[in-house]
């Protein structure tokens, strides 16, 4: 009879400063994805259209894409754990400030916004990969994308929950409290975030290709074309029922079944993560994605919407995770705070790219054009996945 040694066991990933990253993520999440819903009902309120809210959703995009390779140089050349306290202090003054009523304030706030979601976003996907073990970064990115679903299953519903119940006030203010407790988590020191240089600058870091990791690019724009239909079923549900006549109340059931389906496929499936190669399984999620979007555009009504969105949310629930690990792997150990930075330029340049076009086209033609159209960049991960999935850059 033989005993596992030692050796053997897997390295341990549920340490104290993973868990308290893991929670700092979930109130940072949960705090914007109660706003998802109310923020074009916000709108909408105050006199916009379908157009306006994609551009107030671009509006946050913007500086969260520009200042994202800031804060990843940042997080590797200086102090990583003050550059996160900044984005989830940000987030909190953030959300009180959507309170002044004015619609061109939107605008404003939403840049702000925006700046500081990308250091809370870049902060947490870099602490992500410094405390994942390496044989295990596929479950580790499973676990840590799962904290975006459980606010997913809880955020949007809750928000117009709060909102039926109270006023546009009420979803602000929670959602403000959220970020504040994330940010009482990082001022704490659990989760020991470096506070000195991972590296000091080089001549090859410093001009603008220092920004940028390489080994990331691929992952970076595979998430892009991956997530561009994201908006579809998770901005723009609000606009659907809106056109359509459908009470917004009923979508308190969409959502949750949306971050349900995204929740339960993404612990079921972490551990597959690490077992499986990842081009295939980024092609599994964009060929699911392309059912998904073909459900919506035959079947446009609430049901219809809503079993898209749970397939949707399944490919998600195993594609974005997957990119995450590959970014990680393919990325030298010095810049992991470059890597992660390019690395989630993708998912919120879908956003706001997505959020923009999407808006236009329903305004302009309807539905279900989007949800078409939205089908091509999915035919792109399959082509980028078997065309150029293996050529893999030098990493230091």
């Amino acid at each position: 009879m033989t005993t596992a040694t030692h050796a053997d066991a897997p390295a341990r990933l549920y340490s104290g400063p993973l868990v308290a990253l893991l929670a700092v993520t979930f109130l940072g999440f949960l705090h914007n994805l109660l706003l998802q819903p109310v923020l074009p009902l916000l709108v909408l309120d105050r006199g916009g259209d379908a157009t306006l809210v994609g551009i107030v959703v671009a509006a946050f995009s913007i500086p969260s894409v520009v200042m994202r390779p800031v804060f990843g140089r940042l997080v590797d050349e200086w102090n990583h754990r003050l550059v996160y306290l900044v984005g989830t202090i940000g987030l909190a003054v953030a959300s009180f400030a959507y309170l002044l009523p004015s619609l061109a304030l939107i605008l404003v706030v939403r840049l702000g916004h925006g700046i500081a979601w990308a250091a809370f976003n870049t902060g947490g996907h870099t602490g992500l990969a410094r405390l994942a073990p390496a044989e295990r970064r596929g479950e580790a990115s499973g676990v840590f994308n799962l904290m975006p679903g459980l606010a997913q299953l809880i955020g949007p519903a809750l928000g117009l929950a709060i909102l039926g119940a109270s006023s546009f006030a009420g979803p602000f203010v929670v959602a403000g409290v959220a970020a504040i407790l994330g940010a009482a988590i990082v001022l704490s020191g659990r989760l020991r975030l470096p506070t000195a240089p991972a590296h000091q600058p080089s001549t090859a870091t410093r001009g603008v290709g220092g920004f940028l990791e390489p080994g990331a690019v691929l992952p970076m724009t595979l998430e892009l074309l991956f997530t561009t239909s994201s908006t579809l079923f998770l901005v723009y549900p609000p606009v659907f029922a809106a056109l359509s006549g459908i009470p917004i109340s009923d979508l308190t059931l969409y959502y949750p079944i949306y971050g349900g389906t995204l929740v339960i496929s993404r612990f079921l499936l972490r551990r597959a993560m690490d077992r499986l190669d990842r081009g295939r399984i980024v092609a599994v999620g964009a060929g699911v994605a392309i059912v998904a979007l073909s459900v919506a555009a035959a079947v446009p009504t609430l049901p219809g919407l809503t079993i898209a969105g749970a397939l949707y949310g399944f490919a998600a629930a195993f594609t974005s995770p997957t990119l995450m690990a590959a970014a990680i792997d393919r990325s030298a150990p010095a810049r992991i705070g470059a890597a992660m930075a390019t690395y989630s330029l993708g998912y919120q340049l879908a956003l706001g790219v997505g959020a923009a076009i999407w808006g236009v086209v329903i305004d302009r033609i309807g539905y279900p054009a989007p949800y078409v159209l939205a089908a091509g960049s999915q035919l792109l991960v399959l082509g980028l996945i078997a065309t150029v999935w293996r050529r893999r850059p030098d990493v230091a």
